[in-house]
């Protein structure tokens, strides 16, 4: 048999000539290594030359937006590469004049339009641009149909908290989850009594390393990289990493990492103290730890903030509540779920998820902010079940609109900032350009765009945007037609050291109205890969641009091929048949998933204030507010962000 042979053999076996659901927007196509989204010279006739580039997405309202879009891409392009530099002659005046343009229709942008709408007097008007083709940002889902069964999983932003009184009472922006009439009590998919046992993370984070104390989250060792008969132990750190094949002294500093109360640093400005160093120098140099910890930590922070130990903030992995810093903090508890309705649970838990990650949250704002854009009566069940009314989005006599599919591509003052009244903005869309004015302007998107459509940015806030360092997130959802092999092993979480990805799990799903998927080992659930890039050793920069490098590069068939691969060593022993079990992949491929903290990003280096401190004040009539100025991402951080630039523009005006 020739090589040839052999490997239509090998994809005949991991079924990848079966018919199901799986482009992706690369629809199987090879971008080259000139597609680094924002980072590299990426001439648009290398995707002319590429199969069509936008693919299956899955059903529902977001089988259209999954991750980054190539009318997105090409659009966002242009800006970097100076295509509006100065408008086009057959640019459309749409003669529109808004009290309020918010620029980017994820949680931040919501959150801006929200306290926008809040604020506004009789007659003021707003509007929201969004360059995808629905609202949310990353806060999206997939949808699959298999066996007549609806499934959904988040194509990014995931998991939250339900907040406590003492979180209503000392944490802003809170307030939001009773005036959205969120609820705070849900229902959740039943266990089968008569089953064996198991426990669940309620979404698809936790169990990385906030919940990973159960007897159902397993770790895989074999060959590589530990030269041992594959084998999963169960609850390593519940069993001090008994039967692992770590030497005494590795599992001793495990063990000292996750548990010890020692403080390192006396001073009460520790805070400021963490942010001089990376995480890595924190593990070893300072608490002398093995470089094994690093390793093992890399992959769970680069899937939290974007990149792993070797670059990131000390402080970043102690504000998310990373090990090493109990002395400091005076203990973090952990996250186990509570609920007595559920025979087995990870117990005294607080983070949850919806069904599709953070979604949920960007279509209560949107039912707030125009409410005939999502049909019925504001209940979580409408939220989450109506169909977006695409139409009511950009109606005129709205006091708040959303264009979608709008990407921004100009924005400047007319006239001296300073002494501007209003300000020009221009967008893309369809292949056209088209402006308006605005007398006030939230840029609610990342400053790796900012920086290029704000053209009129003053110098020292141009550089200050170029401090903010951004990484890719794959996240790879695959519709099983049944978990029986995970069910064999009494798993519901893993951990791996390397191929593809480092951990994967199923979920217990909340269950909402007419959403009520079975959790059955014999039926059909989705099992999410949030899949991190980072590359120990180079610089921070270098590694985001390698990272969308490989993430922009390989064509749908290597990471299917690749997912296929991973979970047949992972469990095909237990009975996984990828031709079988496997009835539908999603991927969602993010450019700039997360900032990426650096030492000095919080509290400044060389006495100089912090990037984000300088963003935040803005200039003329335009204010910048992103989640990414927070450092650790995440949907509350995102509408705070939000909402502050708005309120500045409101308290200026």
């Amino acid at each position: 048999m020739n090589k040839d042979d052999r490997s239509r053999s090998l994809d005949a076996s991991l079924g990848m000539t079966a018919g199901i659901t799986r482009r992706d927007f690369l629809n199987a196509s090879l971008l080259g290594a000139g597609a680094a989204l924002l980072d590299m010279s990426a001439p648009l006739r290398l995707w002319a030359q590429a199969e069509p580039f936008d693919g299956y997405g899955g059903v529902g309202d977001y089988a259209n937006s999954h991750g980054n879009m190539e009318e997105v891409l090409r659009a966002a392009h242009a800006v970097r590469d100076g295509q509006y530099q100065t408008l086009p002659g057959n640019t459309t005046d749409t003669g529109e004049l808004f009290d309020y343009v918010v620029i980017g229709g994820g949680l931040a942008g919501l959150g801006a339009a929200y306290e926008f709408k809040r604020s506004m007097r009789a007659g003021q008007t707003c509007l929201v641009l969004e360059n995808h083709p629905i609202f949310g940002g990353e806060a999206k889902r997939n949808e699959f149909v298999v066996a007549g069964q609806r499934l959904i999983g988040p194509q990014g932003s995931n998991d939250f908290v339900v907040p406590s009184k003492e979180m209503l009472e000392n944490e802003p922006d809170y307030e939001i989850w009773d005036h959205l009439r969120i609820p705070r009590q849900f229902e959740w998919q039943r266990w089968d009594p008569g089953l064996k046992p198991l426990e669940f993370c309620r979404e698809n984070y936790g169990f990385m390393y906030w919940a990973d104390r159960s007897p159902s989250l397993g770790w895989f060792f074999d060959e590589k990289p530990f030269q041992v008969k594959p084998t999963w132990v169960a609850d390593i750190f519940e069993r001090k990493l008994a039967g692992t094949p770590f030497s005494q002294k590795v599992r001793n500093d495990f063990e000292k990492w996750r548990t010890t109360h020692q403080r390192y640093y006396g001073g009460k400005d520790y805070q400021a103290w963490l942010d001089t160093m990376t995480y890595k120098d924190y593990l070893e140099k300072v608490m002398g730890l093995d470089a094994e910890v690093t390793r093992y930590a890399d992959p769970i922070l680069a899937g939290a903030v974007g990149l792993g130990c070797d670059v990131t903030s000390a402080y970043t992995a102690y504000s998310i509540a990373m090990p090493g810093f109990l002395g400091f903090a005076g203990g973090f508890k952990g996250f186990r779920t509570g609920d007595e309705d559920f025979p087995m649970h990870l117990k005294n838990s607080t983070l949850i998820g919806f069904p599709g990650g953070n979604s949920v949250f960007a279509r209560y704002f949107v039912k707030y902010l125009v409410p005939a854009a999502i049909g019925g009566s504001g209940s979580l069940d409408d939220i989450f079940n109506q169909r977006v009314n695409f139409a009511a989005l950009d109606q005129p006599g709205q006091p708040v609109r959303t264009r979608l599919g709008s990407t921004a591509v100009f924005v400047e003052h007319d006239g001296a900032p300073e002494r501007a009244q209003q300000v020009w903005v221009a967008y893309a869309k369809g292949g056209k350009t088209y402006k308006l004015r605005a007398r006030a302007v939230v840029l609610a998107g990342g400053n790796w765009i900012n920086q290029y459509i704000a053209r009129d940015l003053p110098g020292n806030l141009r550089q200050a945007c170029r401090q903010f360092y951004r990484s890719p997130m794959l996240v790879a959802n695959v519709a099983l037609n049944n978990w029986r092999f995970l069910y064999k092993l009494g798993l519901t979480g893993c951990h791996w050291w390397d191929g593809f990805g480092f951990a994967c799990n199923i979920a217990q799903s909340m269950v909402v109205g007419d959403y009520r998927p079975p959790l059955h080992p014999d039926r059909p659930i989705i099992m999410t890969f949030y899949v991190p890039f980072y590359y120990p050793g180079k610089a921070i920069g270098e590694q985001g641009t390698a990272g969308r490098m490989e993430l922009l590069s390989t064509s749908f068939s290597d990471y299917e091929r690749q997912i296929r691969q991973q979970m047949v060593r992972l469990f095909g022993a237990a009975g996984f048949d990828p031709k079988r079990d496997i009835a539908g992949i999603i991927l969602n491929r993010w450019g700039h998933a997360y900032v990426d903290p650096q030492p000095g990003f919080y509290h400044g280096a060389n006495g100089q204030p912090s990037a984000s401190d300088q963003l935040r004040k803005g200039y003329g009539r335009i204010r910048i507010g992103h989640s990414e100025l927070q450092g650790h991402q995440n949907w509350i951080g995102a509408v705070s962000e939000g909402r502050r630039a708005a309120r500045q523009l409101v308290q200026s005006a």
